[in-house]
């Protein structure tokens, strides 16, 4: 009787096997590619002598995070033109998130055009590696 019970769920029973088998490859492989990417964060404070620090790095294929703050008396943001990034407007005392990857090396300008123009003094580079 157990050996007719074996011949009859010996298939189903390697299906199964090979089923949970591919599962759990496929979620080990998601569980290492998922946190492969790091990220950089990094604080620009704008004050009245510009940005500081006035230059940032990273490397390629990092996630990116600017902490911006407004110490400033004046409004101010912070755009990279090449990267087609910018935060929004910040007021005296108010600070964001600029998130994003670093796809591409390069050395890239950022500068503060919160008038409408890039702001004489209010200029650094980010450099990815």
């Amino acid at each position: 009787m157990s050996r007719q019970w074996f011949r009859q769920l010996r298939y189903p029973l390697l299906a199964l096997a090979v089923t949970l088998t591919l599962l759990w490859t496929h979620h080990h492989q998601h569980m290492l590619t998922s946190y492969a990417a790091t990220t950089r964060t990094h604080t620009v404070t704008i004050s009245g002598a510009g940005f500081l620090p006035s230059q940032l790095s990273a490397k390629e294929g990092e996630r990116v995070s600017l902490m911006i703050v407004n110490t400033d008396t004046r409004p101010h943001n912070l755009s990279i033109r090449e990267l087609n990034l910018a935060s929004m407007e910040l007021k005296p005392t108010q600070s964001t998130m600029l998130q994003f990857s670093a796809a591409k090396k390069g050395r890239f300008f950022f500068v503060s055009d919160a008038p409408g123009y890039p702001e004489s003094g209010y200029q650094g580079m980010l450099i990815i590696e």
